[in-house]
């Protein structure tokens, strides 16, 4: 059994390893949200899903933006490594994958949104049932209580599937960091190799995910302001677990 560094070692690491780079790690995260959210919120407002050629454009363009965000994933995971290494790190670094082999950040991304289609298909359905709250009656207490029924339930469907989807792509956790470790690799080869290097550390992976939970709930206390920091030490902390990973089971 590989002696892996344990979850306290890794986040431990990751504390050190922010000091002085905190303020560029939660920059480099904001504007990477950002980026994809305003592209997401321009599609949704040009582009109504007010027809099936209308929804079927607005999955496509919305398809594009995902492939944006790989790019931009990628650009995310260099910066980290910047900063496990003890480089210098810069907010350009996010926009590294555009000019450096853009193509594998965009195929590797394309096959983990048509992943996330799938997983997603249940909220897309039900997303659109809920149109009759358009329509509601805001006097009539039968309808409120059926539309809070099904806007409720509508979101438990959006968090399972994001966990299904989640636990179906714990394979291909290492992929971003391997476009920039391994150049000479395909995009292909980089999704089969991430799959052999994850094979028995998925759910070593899922726990650490899960450890910050308590973290993340105790940030709601300041409305969400706390993931500024947690968020960035998170991935910092996945970074390390990376490291760790590939420096054992690199062939």
């Amino acid at each position: 059994m590989e002696n892996y560094k344990s979850y306290a070692e890794l986040k431990r690491l990751a504390r050190m390893q922010m000091s002085g780079r905190t303020g560029v790690l939660i920059g480099a995260m904001v504007l990477s949200n950002l980026i994809t959210y305003a592209a997401s919120y321009i599609v949704a407002a040009i582009i109504p899903t007010s027809s099936p050629v209308m929804y079927a454009l607005n999955y496509v363009v919305t398809f594009m933006v995902q492939l944006i965000s790989a790019v931009l994933q990628t650009g995310l995971c260099l910066l980290h490594l910047h900063a496990a290494c003890n480089m210098e790190c810069r907010i350009s670094d996010l926009f590294y994958a555009f000019k450096n082999n853009p193509d594998k950040s965009i195929k590797i991304g394309a096959v983990l949104a048509v992943i996330q289609a799938i997983c997603m298909i249940p909220c897309d359905i039900m997303e659109r049932d809920l149109v009759f709250i358009d329509y509601l009656e805001l006097n009539d207490t039968k309808q409120l209580m059926a539309a809070y029924s099904a806007v409720t339930s509508f979101y438990a469907v959006v968090v399972l599937c994001m966990l299904v989807y989640f636990v179906v792509t714990l394979a291909f956790f290492p992929v971003y960091y391997m476009v920039l470790d391994f150049p000479n690799l395909s995009a292909g080869e980089i999704l089969r190799k991430s799959v052999a290097v994850m094979k028995g550390n998925k759910v070593r992976y899922f726990l650490l995910v899960a450890s910050f939970l308590p973290i993340i709930l105790l940030s709601s206390i300041t409305c969400g302001i706390a993931l500024l920091w947690v968020m960035p030490y998170m991935s910092m902390t996945s970074t390390n677990f990376y490291l760790d990973l590939i420096s054992r089971r690199s062939d």
